[in-house]
């Protein structure tokens, strides 16, 4: 998996890489049976240490949100929309004010300091990675190592909460994401990070992996993810024409699908200098 340690290390450029600290790890952008405004976010701290949240801010679109308090090593916090009635079994951490547009927007995690340490749903043109409108459902990160991309996000699957009015909620508020029990390992290599002409992606995925097809994405910096090619098998190699993009910091996302959405993958990142 060396690709994937590279780009942890590189996506500085694009403001999106994930501090292996704090992340963002679910957004229940579509809020509830109850009500489509019963929205929620939800942080996990990757660390071995608890992390205060003083000085912290999470912006939605343009809006800033303060945060506070401190998420445990290893731990959840929830931040619930207007009231702590948004879920009736699981207490807030954080009240914060503010819809959550069902079009899509980017969700930013600032530390003090100023820098962006994770991103949501940054690079998507209209609507969301993950989640539905019409059940409810949340958008789960699948693993806090990956970073923000579209193979990175899965939409809910499982009840482990209930909404203001006792429904279940599609979601696992406070509780580890159901998308990382089935995440499916994949290596991916580019021949380095100086892309020109036409560069070779390869890779290889693990496990039962025949009913899944591989799909691939770019971002070039300043840009916005697009799909580049899909239906390749499980293990292969693909020829990407970089003089299509604009020279510059690039990323290439590569992850594995089943009918439901992303199973993992690997984000790696590149320089095109053509």
């Amino acid at each position: 998996m060396r690709a994937l340690s590279i780009v942890i290390a590189a996506l500085g450029a694009f403001h999106v890489a994930s501090s292996g600290q704090v992340v963002i790890n679910e957004v229940g952008w579509a809020g509830t049976v109850a009500s489509g405004y019963d929205e929620w976010i939800e942080l996990y701290n990757a660390s071995d240490v608890p992390v205060d949240l003083a000085g912290w801010i999470l912006v939605i679109g343009e809006r800033e949100i303060p945060l506070s308090g401190t998420i445990p090593p290893r731990g959840l916090f929830l931040l619930e929309r207007t009231d702590d009635t948004t879920i009736s079994d699981v207490a807030a951490d954080l009240i914060y004010k503010g819809s959550i547009p069902n079009g899509g927007t980017v969700l930013l995690l600032r530390d003090p300091e100023g820098a962006v340490v994770d991103s949501a749903n940054l690079g998507i043109v209209e609507g969301w990675c993950a989640g539905d409108v019409g059940r409810r459902a949340s958008m789960e990160r699948i693993s806090p190592e990956l970073p923000d991309a579209p193979v990175a996000w899965r939409t809910a699957t499982e009840t482990r909460a209930l909404d203001a009015e006792g429904n279940p909620i599609l979601g696992t508020p406070r509780e580890e994401n159901t998308a990382r029990g089935i995440v499916v390992p994949v290596a991916v290599s580019i021949p380095g990070a100086i892309l020109a002409g036409t560069v070779e992606i390869s890779w290889e995925t693990e496990g039962n992996v025949e009913a899944l097809q591989i799909k691939i994405f770019v971002l070039p910096a300043g840009g916005t993810w697009t799909l580049v090619a899909e239906g390749l098998p499980p293990v292969g190699t693909y020829e990407l024409d970089t003089t299509s993009y604009p020279n510059g910091a690039v990323l290439i996302a590569l992850g594995p699908f089943d009918e439901l959405g992303p199973r993992g993958g690997a984000v790696i990142s590149g320089e095109i200098a053509n």
